[in-house]
This record gives structure tokens, C-alpha cells and sequence, in this order.
């Protein structure tokens, strides 16, 4: 029987944003950061993107500490049309009433499969607790997970998953992506760097296809679509448009530029860079699609997963 192979749109150039909203005082998160702060960096964002009409663009993920302190105002953005998921970080990570036993210290990569379930199920339990919604799309801080994350995110519900950075490599840290693959798919139950035939699908945010060396000696580093690189727009369309122009060799099936930012900044204070990257991010996003003839579309992670599977991605 003939197989049934993948199709391609060329026609839209699919868009999403998101802000990954970490705890204060916790790893992964700025140190002068404080509840108010988080609170300004969210309504900022939203109003941004309301301004711009790509509200529907927009997703907060926040961490379950976050989701149970700030759940009025996170429901709120869902009200708007940002769309939710769940950011973890299990450094750190207390869960309401947890006793000594939940003390997480590692970096999430070097739990080992029972470990790890166990610390993204309490963790997912909270979340929806908080929100009362279910949480489908998760995002790992600091790009830490290993060969068991993607299927423990799988069994346990998740739809879509932000988890690799292709290129970075810190093992100190657990983020080993060398040779990864660089856009979106459906993760594989066997290995983190290829593509799989999980119903999860995997959806990196765009950065530069050439990693650099970093900053310890035997690691690596991407240039990234985020906020606190403070690129100015010539840089962040060079980035998107060779990224676009990978996918277009490849056959990619779907065509997009994600970008993402942190809670831990105010948004709404017009004069700094990193605000100024945000503009740029956006302006790029509608450039990228006059440049190469597409539409222009704001997504969720959901609804570019649901467009990957009618045209029968991998």
C-alpha cells in the first residue's frame, strides 16, 4: 500500500510568543525579581500584544508556584486569548503543603525516569489545581530534560512541549542538544535529538542554526529569539530568515518564528532593550512574511500541532 506522506503549507508563516513565568528567588529566575515585578512583566505583554491586534499569538507558561500565586491574573490572560501551559523547574520546586521528602536539588536531566515522572506529576497536578484547566503545553526551564522526558510528558498528557534548544550543550547543567533536531516534530520515545511518533510535538523556539562556543570551556550556545538578548531587527530578521530558509530545504511542513521572554522584566518601560527586542521581534514576524509571500498567522502551540497533523507531519 503506498504510504501516506507529509504535505507542506507555503502559504502562512505561523507566529507565537510566549513569556516563561518563573518563581522569584528561584533557580532559573533573575535575583532582584519580586512577585510586583512579575505581575507588571505579564499585563505588559498582554497589553503589547493587544496594541498589535496578535493577542491570540501570546501564551504564558507559568511554573505551579506561579500558577497558584497569580492564578487570578493568569486566568485573566486567558480570558483575553493568550493561551496557557506549564513552565517547570524542579530546582527548587515546593509544592503547597510539601514536606522534606519533595526537596529537589538537580537539575531536572539527571533524574532518572521514576524521579522525574513523579516531579512533573505533582507539579502538573498543581498547576491544574490552580487554573482549573488542563495543562497540555509544557516548557522545561533552562532547556533541562533527557531520553525520559518526552515520553514521562506524553503519558502523563501533554499535547506540546518546548523542551530542546538545538545546539546548546552544558552538560554541567543537563542540557545536552548537540545534533538535535532544529524545528518542530513529534518527539520520539528513544532519543531526545530526533523525531518520533509521540502524539507530544516538540516546538523549539527559533534561534541561529550555528552554535557558538560557550562561555566554559566544551560547552555550546545558540543566538536566540529572546527578549534579553536585546537583538536589534536587522539581527532578529537575519536569524528568522535563515531559519525559514532551512525549513523551505528540509520541506518542512510548517513554516513559523517563535519567539519568548521571561517574567522577570517590566514590559511596559518603552526605553529599555529588552522592550525594544520585543517590538523588533514583532516587527521581523510581519516582515519575514511580506518578504517570502505568506500570511502571517498568530497561533497557539496547539493550533500549529493540530495544522502539523492534517498535513501528517513528522
Amino acid at each position: 500500500m503506498e504510504p501516506e506522506t507529509t504535505q507542506t503549507d507555503r502559504k502562512h508563516l505561523y507566529f507565537s510568543y510566549w513569556m516563561d513565568c518563573q518563581t522569584p528567588k528561584k533557580p532559573g529566575g533573575a535575583p532582584d525579581q519580586t512577585w510586583e515585578v512579575a505581575e507588571r512583566a505579564v499585563r505588559g505583554l498582554a497589553e503589547l500584544f493587544a496594541e498589535c491586534g496578535l493577542v491570540h499569538a501570546l501564551g504564558f507558561r507559568s511554573e505551579p508556584e506561579v500558577a497558584v500565586k497569580q492564578a487570578a491574573m493568569l486566568l485573566e490572560m486567558a480570558d483575553l486569548g493568550a493561551w496557557q501551559g506549564m513552565h517547570f523547574q524542579v530546582r527548587g520546586y515546593r509544592p503547597q503543603g510539601a514536606t522534606a521528602d519533595y526537596d529537589w536539588e538537580r537539575p531536572l536531566s539527571f533524574y532518572d525516569y521514576s524521579e522525574q515522572k513523579a516531579a512533573i506529576g505533582i507539579g502538573k497536578d498543581e498547576w491544574e489545581q490552580a487554573l482549573g484547566m488542563p495543562a497540555e503545553s509544557y516548557g522545561a526551564c533552562c532547556a533541562m530534560a533527557n531520553d525520559h522526558t518526552y515520553p514521562i510528558l506524553a503519558e502523563l498528557g501533554f499535547t506540546e512541549s518546548t523542551c530542546s534548544v538545538p545546539g546548546r550543550y552544558n552538560p554541567r547543567y543537563g542540557q545536552e542538544w548537540w545534533g538535535a533536531f532544529p524545528h518542530s516534530h513529534h518527539a520520539s520515545r528513544l532519543s531526545r535529538l530526533v523525531c518520533g511518533d509521540l502524539p507530544l510535538y516538540e516546538c523549539p523556539f527559533t534561534n541561529s542554526l550555528v552554535p557558538k562556543p560557550g562561555p566554559e570551556p566544551g560547552t555550546w550556545q545558540v543566538d536566540d529569539y529572546r527578549a534579553e538578548r536585546e537583538y536589534d531587527r536587522d539581527t532578529i530578521i537575519a536569524m528568522g530568515d535563515a531559519t525559514l530558509q532551512d525549513m523551505l530545504r528540509r520541506g518542512h511542513p510548517v513554516l513559523y518564528v517563535f519567539g519568548i521572554t521571561h517574567n522577570t522584566w517590566d514590559v511596559g518601560d518603552h526605553s529599555s532593550g529588552r522592550r525594544k527586542a520585543v517590538d523588533a521581534t514583532i516587527d521581523a514576524a510581519q516582515a519575514l512574511a511580506e518578504r517570502h509571500g505568506l500570511e502571517l498567522v498568530p497561533v497557539s502551540l496547539a493550533e500549529l500541532h493540530r495544522e502539523a497533523d492534517r498535513l501528517n507531519a513528522y
